[in-house]
């Protein structure tokens, strides 16, 4: 399912002068019985994160930097968006893991303005809380989210200020993919 406030053909470049994009995944559908950090993608979870990463290869045409979490099933989602978008620089961050939305506003204040496009592969409910407080929660799509996203969904958002600005209110929720 892919729930559009662009066009199915709409592109998000992150070009000099243009918008900033933010890309929140929620990784891709994990095993259970396990150490949390340590579960792995399920079999279905890895064909989801590859259909993720096609779609939104399809929509950010380049990718500055790649951020995940420790966690095995982050990692393993963030594979095949690695591998399609190849990012200019791919880090993974404790703090995506442990410190909810606030410890991610964080990371992304801490950005250098140069960086125009980041996709944050991380975990529920900070991705959508952050998303939905980003957006400040008014438009309809982050109406869709506010109570949660499913595995395998990617909320793009275009932020139209500093990284160091970004804040409640100062980005727009611009569309919701998720596996077809």
């Amino acid at each position: 399912m892919s729930v559009n406030a662009t066009s199915a053909h709409d592109t998000v470049t992150s070009q000099p002068g243009a918008e900033r994009v933010l890309v929140l995944v929620r990784h891709s559908k994990a095993a259970r019985g396990m150490a949390d950090v340590e579960r792995p993608l399920t079999e279905h979870g890895e064909q989801m994160a590859a259909d993720l990463a096609r779609q939104l290869a399809s929509r950010v045409v380049s990718l500055d930097l790649l951020l995940v979490s420790p966690a095995a099933r982050t990692r393993q989602t963030a594979r095949p968006l690695r591998d399609r978008m190849r990012p200019q620089d791919t880090r993974v961050e404790e703090t995506l893991y442990s410190s909810g939305p606030a410890g991610v506003l964080e990371q992304l204040t801490l950005l250098d303005d140069e960086v125009r496009s980041v996709v944050v592969v991380g975990h529920e409910p900070t991705t959508s809380v952050l998303a939905h407080e980003l957006d400040d929660g008014t438009s309809s799509l982050a109406q869709q989210i506010e109570f949660g996203v499913p595995p395998a969904t990617a909320l793009v958002l275009t932020v139209p200020v500093s990284w160091s600005e970004l804040g409640t209110g100062r980005a727009q929720l611009a569309e919701i993919l998720t596996p077809r």
